[in-house]
């Protein structure tokens, strides 16, 4: 009698000892799901502020450039605006004969050994885009 008894407790054991081993082996699972969940959370969590923080940045830089023009570039009484209503007429080339003459610009000879950029004009933006790119490597 007494070793059938042993053998139910051995048998007890081995099968206490199998459910401890696969209660490890969920939680560990479950640990590791939980913490790649939370790497994921804390990543995508990352992106979306460092998306929001650049399009605040671009804002911020569009309201600052704003601001600048008009700040800067309007007329606070009638004797700036008549300033520049003058400055942005062409009849002030009219007058001068000297600015006239480098007003034309298609009687303007090009060297041979011109390599900067070449503009027609009415300019468009790739001639633009050249101009700033030839400034920009001081051509």
């Amino acid at each position: 009698m007494g070793s059938g008894t042993s053998a139910q407790h051995h048998f007890a054991f081995q099968n206490a000892e199998k459910a401890f081993k696969a209660a490890a082996l969920i939680q560990r699972w479950y640990r590791r799901y939980k913490a790649r969940l939370e790497t994921r959370r804390q990543c995508t969590w990352h992106i979306f502020q460092s998306i929001e923080y650049a399009g605040q940045q671009d804002q911020v830089k569009l309201h600052d450039f704003f601001s600048y023009l008009v700040d800067h570039f309007s007329p606070s009484s009638n004797h700036e605006r008549d300033f520049l209503d003058r400055m942005f007429t062409e009849e002030r080339f009219l007058q001068d004969p000297e600015m006239e003459k480098f007003g034309d610009y298609e009687s303007i000879e090009v060297p041979d050994n011109y390599t900067g950029p070449h503009l027609s004009f009415p300019l468009l933006p790739d001639h633009a885009t050249a101009l700033v790119e030839a400034f920009r490597l001081k051509q």
